[in-house]
Parts: C-alpha cells; structure tokens; sequence
C-alpha cells in the first residue's frame, strides 16, 4: 500500500517542478507577441506620420516595381510571337506535277532524315489543285475555259513538299540535299524555285532582336530605379531616425532593446514595398489590357502571357509583394545600421 503512495507523491512533485518553466516560457512568448505588436502598431504609426515621404518612396518603387513587370511581360511577349512565326513558317520545295505518289513518299521520307528538318508534309498535284480551286472558287470559269480548249489544269499544279525545321538560320543541309541528291534535282520543279522563308526569317530575327533589346533596356531601367529606390527609402528612414531621436534616447533610456527600436523602420520600409506592389501590380494589369489590341493588331503573340497573368495572378502578386518586402526591408537595414548609433 505504501509504494503507490510514493509513486503519487513522486508524480504530484515533478507537476510542481514544471509548472514554473511551463509558466515562465509562456509568460516570454506573451512578452515577444506583445513587443512584436507594438512594434507593428509603432511601424504603421510611423508610416502614416509623414505624408509626403510616404508618397515619395512609394511612387519611386512603384516605378520600379512596374519596370520589372513590364519588361518580364514584354519580354515574354517577344519571344512567343518569335515561336509563333517559326511554327508556322515553313520551306515550300516544288516539285513536277507528273512525280508519282511512291516516289514523292520517297523524297519525303529522304527529307524527313535531314538534319535541322522537324516535320514533314507532302501534296501531289491533284491536291493542290483541288486546294487552289477550295481558296479561289472564283476562279473556276477561267479553269473551265482551259479545261474547253483541250488543256488539264489540274496537271499543271507542281507537288509540294512542306517542310518545318527546328532552326531557320540553319537551311544549308536542306539546300545541299535539294541541289545535289540526284532524285531531287530530277523531280524538282524547274518553272518555281523552292521557297526557303528569306524574308519571314528576317522578320524573326529582328522580333528576336526587339526581345533581346527589351530584356536589356528593362534591365537596365529596373536597375536604375532599384538604386533610386534604395536611396530614396534610405534618406527616408535616416530623417525619421533624425526626427525621432529624442524619442529613440528615451527608449534606451528605460531600457528597450535593439530589436524594439529598429522594427518600427522596417516595418515602415517594408510597408512603402507593400503599397508599391499593389499598385505596380494592378497598373500593370490594366496596362497590359489597354496596350493588347494594338499589339495584336500588329501580329504580337499575346495569348500566352494572357494566360500566365490570368492563372498566376495570385503568385505573381506573392512575387511583386516579396520584391517590394526585400527592397524595403534592404533599405531600412542599411539606414539603421548606419545612424542609428
């Protein structure tokens, strides 16, 4: 009887020994939640204290902010109408309206082997020229009156091989196979030269140049204004500190640490990010929806980057607040280390 009263006595005395360290690690996270929301509330008092500083760093990173967005949305533009015209461009190869299916089939199967060559599809002259009388109907009375006057047109129209590469600046082993292979040379199509894209490939690459001199320009404007950012939330932090010192003294002089004087300027900075970004964001949106029709009036692709905005706002939102915290937070660290000594 007596070994359950000890086992009783043992328990209801470690209880008593923990409960004073149960107590004391709550009594601290109710002292830092408490700290951390003065300093929140403090951080936002501050924010909302000078007007015109408030409206100062936010419009310089609101630039910032929308320079970034424009130039990823430009950028992204450029390029898929890039991919765009290379899918549907493609090198037309005519061949004589009298070759036969087996040996179209194998011309294009030699093709199909070629280096650079993605796909491959082929019409023998009565596809093309049921194809020509489908997209100009009107046209029909003039290819009766050949038909009358003992003349076929549909054994005029030459074969086509349609051919899509992965790299249109890359045509020479096409070229050299239609030139030098024997069978080609034979069947090719002397009275139309094949159709190698010069000038679509020229209208690519000067897209592809416009990509590329975005991306450049973009980075070096966001770069611009980041530093201008920096700087302009910088001196806006040191005046506040400046502003405050009294203040700042007679917080160290009853003894607030460290951490509590710095939170209220970076929370403060961090919330010039946060309006920032909110605006950047919605004027880029409704930047891009004004500017899509004209764009598309001029043949830029703008479905895809449509669609990533549409179904990514949300992370790309997540995305514009986390560079608007990190430029604040930045800022504010540099300015508080430096003058607040």
């Amino acid at each position: 009887m007596s070994e359950p009263k000890i086992a009783k006595k043992s328990t209801a005395s470690t209880k008593a020994s923990a409960t004073p360290k149960v107590r004391r690690l709550q009594s601290r996270r109710q002292h830092s939640l408490t700290t951390n929301v003065r300093i929140f509330r403090y951080g936002v008092r501050n924010f909302t204290r000078n007007s015109w500083l408030t409206v100062a760093a936010t419009a310089v990173m609101t630039i910032t902010l929308l320079i970034m967005f424009v130039t990823i949305v430009a950028s992204q533009m450029l390029n898929s109408t890039v991919v765009s015209l290379r899918e549907k461009i493609d090198i037309s190869i005519y061949l004589d309206p009298s070759i036969s299916d087996d040996t179209l089939r194998n011309l294009k199967g030699k093709m199909q082997l070629v280096e650079n060559v993605r796909s491959v599809a082929s019409s023998n002259s009565q596809q093309q020229y049921q194809d020509y009388i489908d997209q100009y109907p009107d046209k029909l009375e003039t290819l009766a009156t050949l038909a009358e006057q003992g003349i076929d047109p549909s054994t005029k129209f030459p074969a086509v091989m349609n051919v899509k590469v992965n790299d249109l600046s890359n045509l020479t082993p096409i070229k050299k196979v239609v030139s030098e292979d024997p069978q080609f040379k034979q069947w090719i199509y002397a009275k139309r030269a094949p159709s190698y894209a010069g000038e679509q490939q020229d209208t690519i690459n000067r897209i592809a140049n416009w990509a590329s001199f975005a991306r450049q320009l973009g980075l070096i404007l966001g770069s611009v204004f980041l530093v201008i950012s920096v700087l302009v939330i910088f001196n806006t932090i040191r005046m506040a500190i400046f502003s405050r010192r009294d203040e700042i003294g007679m917080m160290r002089a009853v003894g607030a640490d460290r951490h509590f004087i710095r939170g209220p300027f970076i929370i403060e900075a961090e919330m010039y990010g946060i309006l920032a970004a909110i605006i950047a964001t919605v004027v880029g949106y409704f930047l891009f929806i004004w500017v899509t029709p004209g764009l598309e009036g001029y043949g830029i692709a703008t479905d895809e980057i449509r669609n990533i905005l549409s179904d990514w706002m949300i992370v790309i939102f997540a995305a514009m607040m986390a560079v608007g915290l990190a430029i604040g937070y930045l800022s504010a660290r540099l300015a508080v280390r430096r003058y607040l000594k």
